[in-house]
């Protein structure tokens, strides 16, 4: 277990619970060899109860659409539930942890695709309060670049643009559509 890894999402936690962060992200690299972390937090306010939400929280697809999630194997919704994400290549998530109405840990499992090889976590929370909840998604990435591609992709992921693009797609695409799908349900 890498050690820098768990303290990079333990910060980013305590940071959320400090600062009540819309939206961040962040990179930071390894010193002994050619890896990098990428840490990212995203929330959103939803008017409906976390049991309103869990159903469409836990069905990935539903809300994750660009993605195109294929079962693999576990039971759905459950720890050790696992899907593929890309149906061209072999990058599977695995969900670690389901406490229902309050906590989804999802664990990118390792994969190597396109010049780095990549594991991560997921961390998902529902808060309870005023009517409404809110859904705090931090997500800590670890990349070991292998090729050059790779090195593209890690300029990529520490530059400005990226970082909105992976805004766009997990706040304003991917949590907005949990939001619409979890309003729409309590009406």
């Amino acid at each position: 277990m890498h050690f820098r890894f768990m303290f990079l999402l333990l910060g980013s936690l305590n940071a959320i619970a400090l600062g009540g962060i819309g939206a961040a992200a962040s990179i930071s690299e390894e010193r002994d060899n050619n890896a990098y972390y990428f840490v990212s937090h995203y929330e959103i306010r939803i008017d409906a109860a976390p049991a309103e939400i869990w159903p469409h929280l836990i069905d990935l697809g539903s809300w994750m659409y660009e993605f195109e999630v294929a079962p693999v194997s576990g039971n759905y919704g459950e720890a050790g539930y696992v899907v593929q994400l890309y149906p061209d290549q072999p990058f599977y998530v695995q969900i670690t942890r389901a406490i229902p109405n309050r906590l989804l840990t999802i664990a990118n499992l390792p994969s190597t695709i396109r010049g780095e090889t990549s594991t991560g976590v997921g961390v998902i929370t529902l808060s309870e309060s005023a009517g409404g909840t809110t859904v705090n998604l931090t997500m800590s990435r670890r990349y070991e670049v292998l090729s050059d591609e790779g090195a593209e992709l890690k300029a990529a992921r520490a530059s400005n643009e990226f970082r909105q693009n992976d805004a766009a797609m997990w706040k304003d695409r991917f949590l907005t559509r949990l939001k619409e799908r979890s309003e729409s349900a309590t009406k």
